[in-house]
């Protein structure tokens, strides 16, 4: 049968780090850890801190045997492998200049950015390609910020009818208040029908 592990004695600096750990801001996989550790320091075994802390023995026993090696350096999270960033400096930098450029100079027909077009024209240059909810977290983490298109449709009115429009608007506006009920002014059309028969 083999014997329980068990956290090592802690120094002094130790104890006042992990308490601070235990009562501040800490990252949660961090904290969970630290709690392994400190309840470890008062006794308890491997299996009741998972019991208690709801994660397997093997992750209680990791996180002791990492603090037991590394101290207080053992209880940060290990960089995880996988996939490097997409994004590197040279497409961050390329990003910050694009959107202080008018598509215009770079020979586009249009004059406003938006995400699309932005990804469309960082994939040609840097030959990646993000997608639009990542790019969007990009560009917030680094404060870069473009001006979003505006798509008026003033182009498609009449501008007769929207002139007449606007001068009863006016007029409807600066005219006095009615006294009385026979004083309101009503607008009427009159519209007439002409037959096709014959």
């Amino acid at each position: 049968m083999s014997r329980p592990v068990f956290v090592r004695s802690l120094s002094k600096k130790e104890t006042r780090a992990l308490d601070r750990l235990l009562r501040g801001d800490t990252p949660a996989r961090v904290l969970r850890r630290a709690q392994m550790v400190h309840l470890s320091s008062q006794g308890f075994k491997c299996g009741q801190i998972a019991e208690m802390l709801s994660v397997s023995g093997p992750t209680v026993t990791q996180a002791i045997h990492r603090f037991n090696a590394e101290g207080l350096d053992g209880l940060a999270d290990r960089p995880r492998p996988g996939r490097p960033p997409r994004a590197r400096d040279r497409y961050i930098r390329l990003l910050k200049d694009v959107v202080q450029t008018s598509p215009r100079e770079l020979g586009y027909p249009f004059t406003c950015w938006s995400l699309a077009r932005l990804r469309e024209h960082l994939l040609r240059k840097t030959g990646v390609l993000l997608s639009p909810p990542y790019l969007s977290r990009l560009m917030k983490k680094h404060g870069i910020v473009y001006r979003r298109p505006r798509h008026v449709m003033a182009h498609l009115r009449d501008p007769a009818d929207y002139d007449e429009k606007k001068a009863l608007l006016e007029f409807l506006k600066n005219a006095p208040p009615a006294q009385n009920p026979d004083s309101i002014c009503c607008f009427s059309t009159s519209v007439r029908f002409t037959s096709t028969r014959h």
